[in-house]
């Protein structure tokens, strides 16, 4: 967002963190103890934002995702894909210009992976810069820019001639 974040100290680290990035992890990383509706709002609480607004800005997002009527089910009552789109409603809770998502589709089944990819699509066209960690050719052929990085080091970088049309 034209800042340079390499003079911040952790604390402004942290809060450019929670406000600008959103991340969405192959594990989904869900609080089992807490709903849908509560993992959610977690980047609001950490961020201080007041209960009434995180509930509304938290059933939104999972709203987005289709799974605002899912709200008060934990993760252990939810399937893999659902767990995956509270994942994404609490990465999207926030705002951010930037989703990092790490191996979103890794541990779910075809159609859910699908439906994920589905949400990633809408979200980049919308105008929100997404990166995807990858090691599926075919969720990487989703992304207008495909990095190919071997043993820490960058072995190609490519336009997606596909998608840019």
């Amino acid at each position: 967002a034209g800042s340079d974040v390499s003079e911040l100290d952790e604390r402004q680290l942290a809060i450019v963190r929670n406000r600008e990035i959103g991340f969405i992890f192959q594990s989904f990383n869900l609080v089992p103890r807490m709903t849908a509706l509560q993992n959610t709002e977690l980047p609001l609480a950490y961020g201080g934002v007041k209960y009434a607004e995180r509930k509304r800005r938290a059933l939104e997002a999972l709203e987005l995702v289709g799974l605002s009527h899912r709200a008060d089910h934990r993760p252990q009552q939810l399937s893999g894909g659902q767990q995956q789109r509270v994942a994404i409603a609490r990465a999207l809770v926030t705002n951010p210009t930037l989703i990092l998502a790490d191996e979103p589709t890794g541990n779910l089944d075809s159609e859910s992976t699908h439906e994920i990819l589905a949400i990633l699509d809408q979200l980049a066209a919308e105008g929100r810069t997404i990166v995807v960690i990858t090691h599926e050719e075919t969720v990487a052929e989703r992304a207008h820019r495909i990095v190919t990085i071997s043993d820490g080091l960058i072995t190609g970088d490519r336009l997606n001639r596909e998608l840019a049309r």
